[in-house]
């Protein structure tokens, strides 16, 4: 049992990724995972002020931008469900492999998606950022010590990626799960880091912000924070199966 369930899993991971990175699509979603820190890295004046702060500042503000990779994350782990409602495929794939086992493919490869989000995201910044920072700064970055927030980035890009593939699975469609995943998050959740964190904490973003340990006041710690983000992870569950259930494809 446990042979073919793993046999399952691997099937249905490698043909998810297969049709993950077919087409040009996949371009657009690494554009967004280069981007987005940029546009956060507007918000938060940096590095332009990066001479004026302080070595724990500048790498406080690095992982930042950093941790605004996990909504690029969040919508990519949604694109695994929304592209194969967009095109239509998504009933074949349901009544060719079953739902249980296409939601499980799909949540699978949504956490390998993540990791993978955020891993090439870190490598894209930091290579940006080796161009418009000065040595001094740099040498810093370059730390050991600086290096700690890489695994909170990490676990909030893959939970992003996990809480976008439910959200794909509630809405199913593409425009609308786009607007939820990215937009909301940059547009409303963003801006309330800075100016009201006592309710941006509890919202997916706030929560994921916190787990990564962002220098925004208000915030919860990493361990409360990650116990929010799991709430909202097995709230988002809980709707697909309610969605999902006796739903003719």
């Amino acid at each position: 049992m446990k042979a073919a369930t793993l046999s399952f899993v691997t099937r249905g991971l490698r043909s998810e990724l297969l049709r993950y990175f077919s087409g040009y699509s996949v371009l657009g979603i690494l554009a967004f995972t280069a981007l987005v820190p940029w546009f956060a890295a507007n918000f938060l004046g940096w590095p332009a002020n990066s001479g004026e702060l302080s070595a724990a500042d500048n790498v406080q503000a690095f992982w930042a931008l950093a941790a605004s990779i996990a909504p690029v994350a969040t919508f990519a782990g949604s694109y695994l469900v929304t592209r194969e409602s967009y095109y239509g495929t998504l009933r074949r794939s349901v009544v060719m492999s079953g739902l249980l086992q296409v939601v499980m493919a799909k949540y699978v490869t949504a956490l390998v998606v993540g990791l993978a989000t955020a891993v090439t995201g870190i490598a894209i910044l930091s290579v940006s950022m080796a161009f418009s920072l000065t040595p001094d700064v740099l040498t810093e970055l370059l730390t050991a010590e600086s290096w700690i927030q890489l695994p909170g980035v990490v676990l909030a890009s893959a939970m992003g990626s996990l809480w976008g593939c439910s959200l794909g699975w509630i809405i199913r469609h593409y425009y609308a799960t786009t607007i939820l995943t990215m937009l909301i998050p940059l547009a409303i959740e963003l801006p309330l880091l800075a100016s009201a964190p006592e309710i941006a904490r509890w919202l997916p973003s706030g929560a994921l912000a916190g787990v990564v340990s962002l220098p925004f006041e208000g915030l919860l710690d990493p361990l409360p924070a990650f116990l929010v983000a799991l709430g909202w992870l097995v709230a988002a569950g809980f709707c697909v199966h309610r969605v999902l259930q006796g739903k003719e494809f």
